[in-house]
């Protein structure tokens, strides 16, 4: 039987724990707050030191004030908002047929004009040979749960492209919404010919979206980025220029944990003081409901590559929560394409009740169910069998189907 005495000795010491560290985090957050409030008169000094750093992590380097917050504008008459969302069942081994399926589910809705929106999805069936094997670095290899994804997010974009420039053909003013970061981390460590195609898809769907003037908008839901709490890092830290590979402070608490292994006085490295603290917890000190921060340039070197089309973001207080905003560069740049974007992420997370309404219409569009999955399966059984094709299933499945019955 369990010993509650100790237990309660256990459970005390938890509760104690955890409130040292709520109170460690809260000073934390006040640090990082009372950083960029000294920063924003000088703010060019931190980004020319930003500049000269070499760190460890990402880091925003800004191109106006921290503390800057920037009003909503006023969303136009006549807008039209559209989105595309995907989901997949991925190749089976184990099932009747090598395939596999994306659903492109995609949204337009025409707001000022009486128009109904267009709600719809389309299925993609891929089977050939060029489907199912690729080549990359010399090897040929199955298609993988990676490489469909990928597939997915390119027919995406291409999706709200082509819908993009049907609705300006129009004369619409036209905004374009991604669930998620405009940013392609996946393509870290992929092999050069893989990440050179899945660039080459992306921004050709950027440069269709710049060509018809339309913005193309990554809305992430609930950041966990530091992007912006880095560069006060940077700017906490006492060398010129800061350097994380050489950093003296951290050879010197080492030293001191070897010296004093049981803790002794150690005054710690500088830019912990605020690690922990994310940047949506700093603007939501900030920014009061439909204000946005300014707009820094993402640091990732991924984007190295993306040229007019380099990602940027800004935090927006959508009245639900501090949400990140991805945009490429040649938006950031027009500030009537900027302040349309602000307008009309606030709108539709207001909308959609604290997300955007056009995502979440897309994302019903394009969710395959277990349901779904199990009836695609089934037609492709009877299919096989009215056209005399051979089916082979693995033993796996047949005995998954006999459990069934």
């Amino acid at each position: 039987m369990l010993d509650f005495g100790a237990l309660k000795r256990q459970i005390d010491r938890m509760a104690t724990d955890r409130k040292t560290m709520q109170d460690d985090f809260f000073d934390r957050v006040e640090r990082a707050l009372l950083e960029m409030n000294k920063w924003s008169s000088c703010w060019t000094d931190l980004a020319d030191k930003i500049a000269t750093s070499r760190t460890s992590w990402l880091v925003a380097r800004p191109s106006e004030a921290l503390t800057d917050a920037h009003p909503l504008p006023a969303r136009p008459a006549q807008l039209t908002v559209i989105a595309s969302d995907g989901s997949q069942i991925f190749p089976d081994r184990h099932e009747v047929s090598n395939c596999y399926l994306i659903n492109i589910g995609y949204v337009v809705i025409h707001y000022g004009t009486g128009e109904r929106p267009v709600l719809a999805s389309q299925p993609h069936l891929f089977y050939e040979e060029e489907d199912l094997y690729q080549e990359w670095a010399g090897r040929r290899m199955t298609v993988t749960r990676d490489m469909v994804g990928v597939k997915r997010g390119a027919m995406e974009l291409a999706q709200v492209a082509m819908l993009a420039e049907q609705a300006r053909n129009e004369g619409r003013t036209v905004v374009g919404l991604s669930d998620g970061t405009l940013i392609l981390w996946m393509l870290e460590g992929k092999p050069f010919d893989f990440r050179r195609q899945t660039l080459q898809a992306t921004l050709a769907g950027f440069e269709r979206m710049r060509k018809a003037r339309v913005p193309i908008v990554g809305y992430i839901s609930d950041p966990g980025s530091a992007d912006v709490v880095n560069g006060l890092r940077v700017g906490l830290c006492p060398e010129t220029p800061p350097d994380c590979d050489r950093c003296p402070w951290k050879a010197q608490e080492l030293q001191q944990a070897l010296t004093f292994p049981k803790g002794g006085a150690c005054a710690g490295v500088p830019c912990e003081q605020i690690s922990g603290v994310t940047d949506d917890i700093l603007y939501a000190r900030r920014l009061k409901n439909g204000e946005r921060s300014g707009v820094f340039p993402s640091t990732s070197k991924i984007l190295d590559d993306y040229g007019p089309h380099r990602i940027c973001f800004f935090y927006a207080n959508t009245g639900v929560e501090i949400a990140r905003i991805e945009i490429p560069l040649w938006v950031a740049e027009d500030e009537e394409l900027l302040d349309l974007v602000h307008a009309t992420v606030c709108d539709q997370a207001e909308k959609g009740r604290g997300y955007p309404v056009v995502l979440s219409e897309s994302h019903e569009r394009a969710v395959v169910r277990a349901a779904d999955r199990d009836i695609f399966y089934k037609f492709l059984r009877d299919t096989f069998v009215k056209n005399d094709v051979k089916a082979e299933m693995s033993l796996k499945q047949l005995k998954k189907m006999a459990a069934s019955v």
